[in-house]
């Protein structure tokens, strides 16, 4: 009964380490499959980077002074936030 048992285990066993194993070798070749359509997919990718941004909105019709201005709020409550967790 034990040789039984033993032989059961070694069995479960081979076939958990068989599918892991199978398991790092599809994930390998979905990694050269994704690398190879990365390559060819590039060129696409680089002439979309070289077109021009697209302007920035100013939110409520902000001009470049309140900007800064609220940068500057914005930073100074960060500053107070951290000294009082200090």
């Amino acid at each position: 009964m034990l040789i039984f048992g033993l032989k059961v285990s070694l069995i479960g066993m081979g076939v958990v380490y068989f599918a892991l194993i199978l398991l790092v070798y599809i994930i390998k070749g979905f990694s050269i499959l994704s690398a190879l359509y990365d390559r060819r997919a590039k060129p696409a990718t680089v002439i979309a980077a070289k077109t021009p941004a697209a302007p920035v909105l100013l939110v409520g019709g902000l001009d470049r002074e309140s900007e800064e201005e609220i940068a500057a709020v914005i930073s100074a409550a960060v500053v107070a936030y951290s000294r009082d967790r200090k």
